[in-house]
């Protein structure tokens, strides 16, 4: 699969000329893993520290499709001036892209389950009318308890259809992930 990075950003994108996929979520929800795991190469930095992502970090897939790596929300437990700056940074990139975002890949992580944010994220990226699916993380690190549980949250806010499970260590997903960036 051929990919490469393009480059990281505060609001300097590259120009609207292919769709975009965003993949969004709380920190340490696993996006850089996930982004790998889908191009079959290490990519996406990834760190064991949360919220190591502070820039919006544009790849380009098989020449076609921009991937979007944006900061995690647990990145917002900082100090106040960056809390507004990653917000601001936030709101204006899906602003000034919503009509070349293809879709949204919204993680949330298996064991934890959805969190507030994510709802916030989830009614938000509504509002705005940006088409998104939620992508369950780290499946194989959850319960077939944990797993339903979070299952069934989820299932409060988007249909069956719009939920991915996956596992980065183990390849779950990459065919169902690679369907929805590449479809036409």
């Amino acid at each position: 699969m051929k990919v490469r990075f393009v480059k990281s950003t505060f609001d300097d994108f590259p120009p609207q000329d292919k769709p975009e996929v965003v993949f969004v979520g709380r920190s340490n929800v696993g996006k850089s893993s996930l982004i790998n795991m889908v191009v079959g190469r290490n990519i996406a930095r990834v760190s064991k520290d949360p919220g190591r992502t502070r820039l919006i970090n544009y790849f380009l897939l098989e020449d076609e499709v921009y991937l979007v790596d944006v900061p995690g929300y647990g990145f917002a437990k900082g100090p106040k001036r960056e809390v507004n700056l990653w917000k601001k940074m936030m709101e204006n990139y899906f602003h000034k892209r919503k009509e070349n975002i293809k879709v949204c890949f919204l993680l949330v992580d298996a064991v934890v389950g959805p969190t507030e944010r994510d709802i916030q994220m989830i009614r938000w990226l509504e509002f705005i009318g940006v088409p998104f699916c939620v992508v369950i993380t780290k499946t194989d690190k959850a319960s077939q308890r944990e797993l339903s549980k979070t299952m069934k949250e989820v299932g409060k806010f988007v249909g069956k259809e719009a939920i991915i499970l996956t596992s980065a260590k183990e390849g779950k997903g990459k065919k169902e992930i690679l369907s929805r960036i590449l479809e036409r």
